[in-house]
């Protein structure tokens, strides 16, 4: 028989889901730095790609847990 296998906490999602979202939000900034735009618009654009994506990441994060599927640490 086989051990069950060990479940992600949701800290650890969400510091997943948050890092994910973060480096969405660097991939936004390359472009907006070779677009030349403003400095605020760019804060305030990173801050909200990485507020809308936290929890849509969190719950595919979570989703992928529950069905077996988790997501990968450095492979």
């Amino acid at each position: 028989m086989s051990a069950p296998s060990p479940t992600v906490g949701k800290g650890r999602l969400w510091l997943n889901s948050f890092l994910m979202a973060l480096a969405a939000s660097c991939g936004y900034l390359i472009v907006a730095l070779m677009s030349q735009h403003q400095v605020l618009t760019i804060v305030i654009a990173m801050a909200s790609i990485t507020i809308v994506l936290t929890p849509i990441f969190y719950w595919t994060n979570s989703r992928r847990a529950r069905l077996g599927n988790a997501p990968r640490r450095g492979a």
